[in-house]
């Protein structure tokens, strides 16, 4: 990952609009974990559902994914779906496992690398030069150039809100620099459907495991009135059991043996990419 900024980062309960998990990565130079927070970002989106498959002797033997829709995706998302669900039939299917992932991991590659061809094409971002990719261990295939600046700023600001222990969060939340929560709704609701929703950039910043015990948590201590009140907000929000947070541990932690380092085509794709969009 790049070295965080050394400006004034504001936190942010929201994550940038416009900004896909892949393109996130890329900007903060973290591909490792694009594939795998941009997963997580479509179960919490709903486009797919994740369910653990049977366990073998009290171990987690993998997870399966299931296309619930394709509605109202970004470009990137949708190289996403289509890597991973090649028919694009709603209710289509495919089974994670550890170690039995090569041709998905090969599938993967291209989202990534059309993300950060998007970025390079958006101005956002310019190929790493041939002796940058030497003198450094990682494979990072671009560098942020300062039009990606303040959407890198946001994001390092949505890693300070995740970061802030929960009654400091919870104050943010109500500070006039906060979300605009509704008044007819408990707080602790509208904070948890909030809180959901970064659960991605939680995967993408390293910290998914304290957020996603602190999403089970909240949920273990709503009320069955406050629980009613989620159905009322009209908001998504899957309730997370304890099955479910296992899977997602998983999950976090096997999209980045599928993934692998990916390769990145460089002027090659951008040139068709320009021509052809």
């Amino acid at each position: 990952m790049f070295r965080r900024p050394k400006r004034i980062i504001i936190p942010q309960y929201s994550a940038p609009k416009y900004l896909s998990l892949l393109a996130a990565a890329e900007l903060l130079g973290d591909g490792r974990r694009a594939v795998a927070a941009q997963i997580v970002g479509l179960a919490v989106g709903r486009a797919m559902a994740i369910t653990p498959l049977d366990s073998a002797r009290g171990k987690k033997t993998g997870f399966t994914l299931t296309l619930k829709s394709l509605e109202g995706l970004s470009r990137d998302e949708l190289d996403t779906m289509r890597a991973l669900f090649p028919r694009g039939v709603v209710g289509e299917t495919i089974d994670i496992r550890p170690g039995r992932n090569a041709a998905l991991g090969r599938r993967l590659r291209t989202p990534r690398d059309l993300a950060a061809t998007r970025l390079v094409a958006s101005d956002l971002a310019r190929e790493r030069r041939f002796f940058e990719r030497l003198s450094t261990r990682d494979e990072q295939p671009v560098v942020p150039l300062p039009a990606a600046f303040p959407l890198i700023d946001h994001l390092w600001g949505v890693y300070d809100y995740i970061a802030l222990a929960e009654k400091d969060r919870l104050a943010f939340l109500q500070s006039p620099a906060g979300a605009e929560l509704r008044p007819d709704v408990s707080l602790n609701v509208q904070a948890l459907v909030l809180n959901e929703k970064l659960l991605p950039y939680a995967v993408l910043f390293g910290l998914e495991k304290q957020w996603i015990r602190e999403l089970g948590v909240q949920v273990e201590s709503l009320s069955s009135d406050q629980l009613d009140d989620l159905a009322d907000l009209g908001d998504v929000l899957v309730l997370l059991t304890a099955v479910d947070i296992e899977s997602l541990f998983l999950l976090a932690d096997l999209a980045g043996v599928i993934v692998g380092a990916g390769r990145f085509a460089g002027g090659v794709l951008l040139f068709f990419f320009r021509l052809f969009t």
